[in-house]
């Protein structure tokens, strides 16, 4: 069609829309627009119902009529919302007024210890040290692992177990017993240390943790059944013979005391007295005259098994030989004639004799009742003596002359002594031959 038909199609288009109430609109390339709807082509060759281009917005349509819809909006790809993860849980979708949102609507991701990147940030169980190498236990009772997520999933635990902790020994820079120390030893943990107690006293020691030397009696009939457990060192020095107590009654365990020949040391002397189980309980306590010289203490645990360790020991000198009474009550005779004057009885001055001295032991928490007579069998002007702890000490009950004894005996009766200790029955003599033979009938109950 030549260019006067053209125009003259396009005025009358237009005069017709304009007969219809419309305003019809003719564009640049000759296509007239009847109404809002409508467009026309005022070419021969366009096709009906044609696009009219405009920008591409996200609406699911094709706004700019090249064929593709919401192109560059990148609508159903993975997204994620508003949320403080990083993890796509939605798709990109079309919202108002034709820009883009996402989908998801899902709360927070927080990140577990359960294998798995939950908040898809920075991968795998980030923030916690899992597979990390790590130690459980201290001391000889340490086992090395790693770190691995707890049953909670809130966080690692260490995926290795502990040792189990053995008896601890001192001093040797390990940690058998797992509480996060090597003690010190005691002083007289070993021969080499140990403590004079010449003077007498009452010592204590912790065993807990010191060696066992497994110092055995050296006869049997001074073997107390047990080489024994961990162990500590005294000595002593008698310059003369003395009778010497001792006991364990302050101890928290069962315990065995030995007395040996000579200096401490790893090859111990003959044994001189070896105490255990008094008084009906597991504590020692013990009494033994001996000749002047040096000697060795052990204060032991009666078994190896044994796991407590606080002893005391109670050492008391006696201040003279003795002899030890038999049993609770009976009779004993003897002579004092040749016998050193070791004594002067509170209850006469003029007592300046030979005299002999008994011992016997008395246990803890009980008072005991003590009678003692030379009324009968006895040769001279005897006077007897009840004394406690050394043999040098006052008087606890004195008699001589006793009326109804006899001529010049002594009785001694309503006298008491209490435990746990060294007690003495002495028998002196009155004035210048105050000796001989005597025969004491006494009761210790």
């Amino acid at each position: 069609m030549d260019a006067p038909v053209r125009r003259f199609v396009a005025v009358s288009l237009v005069l017709v829309g304009c007969a219809m109430g419309d305003s019809p609109r003719v564009t640049a390339d000759a296509e007239t627009v009847v109404d809002a709807e409508t467009p026309v082509d005022a070419s021969p060759d366009a096709a009906p119902d044609a696009c009219i281009s405009a920008d591409e917005i996200c609406d699911n349509a094709d706004n700019d009529c090249d064929g593709q819809v919401d192109e560059g909006f990148v609508v159903g790809d993975a997204c994620d919302g508003a949320d403080t993860d990083a993890c796509a849980e939605g798709f990109v979708v079309c919202g108002a007024g034709g820009a883009t949102t996402c989908s998801d609507t899902t709360t927070s991701s927080v990140e577990k210890c359960n294998g798995m990147d939950d908040d898809c940030r920075n991968g795998v169980d980030d923030g916690f040290a899992v597979d990390q190498p790590c130690t459980v236990g201290v001391g000889a009772c340490a086992r090395q692992g790693v770190q691995m997520c707890n049953s909670a999933q809130t966080g690692t635990t260490c995926h290795a177990t502990a040792g189990a902790p053995t008896a601890e020994l001192c001093g040797n820079a390990v940690d058998e017993d797992c509480n996060g120390v090597d003690p010190s030893c005691p002083p007289n943990d070993l021969p080499a240390g140990a403590i004079d107690i010449s003077s007498g006293g009452t010592f204590t020691v912790d065993l807990t943790a010191a060696h066992d030397d497994n110092y055995a009696a050296s006869t049997a009939t001074l073997d107390c059944g047990d080489p024994g457990g961990r162990d500590a060192f005294y000595t002593f020095t008698l310059p003369a013979e003395e009778v010497v107590y001792f006991d364990s009654f302050g101890s928290d365990f069962d315990t065995v005391i030995r007395v040996l020949a000579g200096s401490c040391s790893f090859v111990p002397g003959a044994t001189k007295a070896c105490a255990d189980d008094a008084c009906a309980t597991t504590r020692s306590q013990g009494a033994i005259d001996l000749p002047a010289g040096t000697y060795c203490l052990v204060i032991d645990q009666f078994s190896d098994a044994t796991t407590a360790g606080a002893a005391t020991l109670t050492f008391k000198r006696g201040g003279r030989p003795g002899l030890a009474l038999p049993q609770a009550s009976g009779t004993v005779t003897g002579s004092t004639t040749g016998k050193a004057n070791l004594s002067i009885a509170g209850c006469e001055a003029n007592s300046a004799q030979h005299d002999v001295g008994y011992y016997f032991l008395t246990c803890p928490s009980r008072t005991y009742a003590v009678t003692a007579s030379t009324c009968t069998g006895s040769a001279f002007d005897t006077i007897l003596s009840l004394r406690a702890g050394a043999a040098t000490t006052a008087d606890v009950a004195c008699s001589d002359d006793e009326p109804g004894c006899g001529t010049y005996n002594a009785k001694i009766s309503g006298a008491t002594v209490a435990g746990p200790n060294l007690d003495w029955l002495i028998v002196d003599g009155f004035g210048q031959t105050g000796n001989g033979n005597y025969s004491i009938t006494y009761s210790v109950q």
